[in-house]
């Protein structure tokens, strides 16, 4: 019977890694990128993903009664999704750095205020891709007709106060810090 040489093993230490192309590091770092964004859109997401949906579920109940068509669940997300985004594009400006050491009732009632303006913006925008067909004028003239509804004003003021609730609480949050407002809040 003849003896077998058995290769030896390279260590994986003693490889060397092959260097990463441009492409292969772009694509990392866009990748790492859209990690970040992601976390920071994920919390603000939920919080009105969940409200939107409590909201349409009083609005199908109590519509369906009268043989009245609601928003499909599409619109929810994509709401949510307007919302949060608005909110991250607010916060990447440093607009509130000055207001760090203001009562937490101030900083919250700037910032909704701001937010909401902004939120009303992403939603004109919105209204016109969606509308993109009718072209610009008409688009915009149908926008402003959607302004008149009395559904679209009660869909405001539920926006301002839930603005009101996530930016006083995020605030609080920030202020406390992570640790000590999950302490607080979950008893950890």
């Amino acid at each position: 019977m003849a003896a077998r040489a058995i290769p030896k093993a390279v260590p994986l230490t003693a490889r060397r890694p092959e260097p990463a192309g441009p492409l292969k590091r772009l694509g990392l770092r866009l990748w790492r990128r859209a990690k970040v964004e992601a976390q920071k859109l994920l919390p603000a997401w939920l919080f009105f993903y969940l409200s939107f949906s409590l909201l349409r579920l009083t609005q199908t109940a109590v519509l369906q009664e009268h043989g009245v068509t609601i928003l499909p669940p599409s619109k929810v997300l994509a709401g949510s999704l307007i919302v949060a985004k608005a909110l991250l594009t607010v916060d990447s400006l440093r607009l509130f750095a000055r207001l760090e050491n203001r009562p937490i009732i101030v900083t919250a009632l700037l910032k909704t205020f701001v937010y909401a303006l902004v939120t009303f913006f992403f939603e004109y925008s919105a209204a016109l891709v969606e509308l993109r067909g009718l072209g610009l004028a008409q688009a915009s003239q149908e926008f402003a007709h959607r302004l008149a509804s009395l559904r679209f004003w009660v869909i405001q003021v539920w926006l301002v106060v839930l603005l009101f609730a996530f930016s006083g609480a995020r605030t609080l949050a920030r202020r406390l810090g992570r640790r000590r407002f999950r302490r607080l809040f979950l008893g950890r």
